[in-house]
């Protein structure tokens, strides 16, 4: 008896835990629907966006902003890396932190004694630079709750001031890009300074300008400014590259809650198979039980003689 009260309570348990990772799989889920929406409703807008800042710094003269100078070297890199503000979301956050350490090796191959600080966006990702001792020079967290253009001003303010002080010679975002809700690729892309070639690399592995009928390589004139090039480039550089940063917000939602939503699924059904298993060994207890009861009864009745 001891034996069967100790699998229902374990039944019990798990029946209960089932049914928060049922309500989570379905939270999850309406969150990913929304999400989802916003990640690709702005992705158009987004690498749009992004193929105008590659032109303007390829058929602009660099002397028109300081965002278009061409720097002869790097020696520091500041990666912006996004990631959950929680977990129970499978793999996420372990696949993000991997890509994080494979870029960093692969920047100190390239440019042997660069210097890499990081600017975290999701509470755990700045967890995991802080316990691997990674310079962090800014962390933010909440963002990915309910993300918005203004909630990531923060974030564009110092990588861009950062970038023109010249404090850092490039600027690396790293987030999950969402390509479905079972899948999400984790990248590196490098927002500043803009290069045709990194956006053609990005672009033919994200399959991210499949609705633009344009060749991106094409040649062409420098833009004509009106009223001039100051006045337009001044605003519209720094905003296209805020669209870059919210965009990577966007996806990393977007990203997030599918993650969530499968590994919610995947307990949930974990749970039941248990449940099932426990419910099968109950029984055998339980018939051992009666079986051994009735053996004692039918020994009894021959010990009596009767």
């Amino acid at each position: 008896m001891a034996g069967s009260r100790e699998i229902r309570r374990k039944i019990k348990s798990i029946k209960a835990t089932k049914q928060i990772t049922r309500a989570m799989e379905l939270v999850s889920a309406a969150k990913m629907k929304r999400a989802v929406n916003h990640a690709l409703g702005m992705r158009a807008y987004a690498s749009t966006a992004l193929m105008v800042l590659s032109h303007l710094a390829d058929k602009t003269h660099p002397d028109l902003h300081p965002l278009l100078e061409v720097r002869n070297s790097t020696k520091r890199v500041l990666v912006v890396a996004y990631s959950s503000d929680r977990g129970l979301c499978g793999s996420f956050n372990a696949l993000l932190f991997k890509k994080v350490v494979e870029h960093e090796k692969e920047l100190k191959q390239e440019i042997p004694g660069i210097e890499i600080d990081y600017m975290a966006v999701g509470k755990r990702v700045g967890e995991f630079l802080a316990r691997t001792g990674r310079n962090v020079v800014a962390s933010f967290t909440g963002m990915t709750n309910r993300p918005s253009l203004q909630s990531t001003l923060p974030v564009g303010k110092i990588a861009l001031d950062s970038y023109l002080e010249k404090r850092y010679d490039r600027v690396v975002l790293v987030y999950q890009h969402f390509l479905s809700a079972l899948f999400q690729k984790p990248t590196a892309f490098q927002l500043l300074p803009f290069s045709t070639e990194t956006l053609i690399e990005m672009g033919a592995e994200l399959n991210l300008f499949k609705h633009i009928n344009q060749n991106i390589k094409e040649e062409g004139e420098e833009y004509l400014f009106e009223p001039s090039a100051d006045v337009i480039l001044e605003e519209l550089l720094p905003q296209l590259t805020q669209m870059q940063l919210f965009q990577a917000v966007l996806e990393t939602t977007a990203s997030e809650h599918s993650a969530r939503m499968v590994a919610m699924r995947a307990a949930t059904d974990n749970a039941t198979e248990m449940m099932s298993d426990l419910t099968l060994h109950l029984n055998q207890v339980r018939q051992a039980g009666i079986t051994r009861e009735i053996a004692e009864i039918s020994a009894g009745k021959i010990a009596l003689g009767l």
